[in-house]
């Protein structure tokens, strides 16, 4: 799963091949399609593990948070972005999964993690909607912001706080 996660995040289910994936993993391709069925099965088990480690992440912070009164949100804001700092390959899977959404069955696999996602964020931490939207629209940039390496400064606490601001502003 790992090859295919490196692969998938560097080049995309459209652009990545069962040989590559085969080759970074030292097994034959056949082995590959034996043990997944095809390049998008294997490409939505890469997702599903992207998302488990989200989620997983988010359990662990909303524990802290709560044994130490701090605000869940920002627990889960940190808890995601050092996860990405530790591994990039996340924030890329993301990214590809949602490029990938013209293929039906991912899109309707990806949305429904998606979803699950929003609404374990809204059982961990009781956060209102606009909260929660807001919450999953600073997470996206710091998806991208982690995609592209741009520098560290843009997802800090103060510019969340911003952009927080923002948002509360809008409406």
């Amino acid at each position: 799963m790992s090859a295919g996660a490196i692969e998938f995040a560097e080049t995309g289910l459209a652009g990545t091949r069962l040989e590559a994936i085969a080759a970074r993993a030292a097994i034959s391709h056949p082995r590959i399609v034996q043990m997944f069925g095809s390049k998008r099965a294997l490409f939505l088990a890469v997702v599903d593990a992207a998302f488990d480690h989200i989620a997983a992440a988010f359990t662990a912070a909303a524990t802290r948070s709560r044994a130490s009164d701090a605000t869940p949100l920002i627990g889960l804001g940190d808890a995601y972005r050092r996860l990405l700092q530790r591994d990039r390959t996340v924030a890329l899977m993301m990214l590809q999964s949602y490029a990938a959404a013209g293929d039906e069955a991912v899109r309707e696999a990806v949305a429904a993690r998606h979803l699950a996602l929003q609404q374990a964020v809204t059982d961990l931490t009781g956060a209102d909607e606009l909260e929660v939207r807001t919450f999953f629209a600073t997470g996206l940039l710091v998806t991208i912001s982690t995609a592209l390496a741009l520098p560290g400064k843009r997802t800090d606490a103060a510019w969340g706080a911003w952009l927080l601001g923002q948002v509360a502003h809008e409406q």
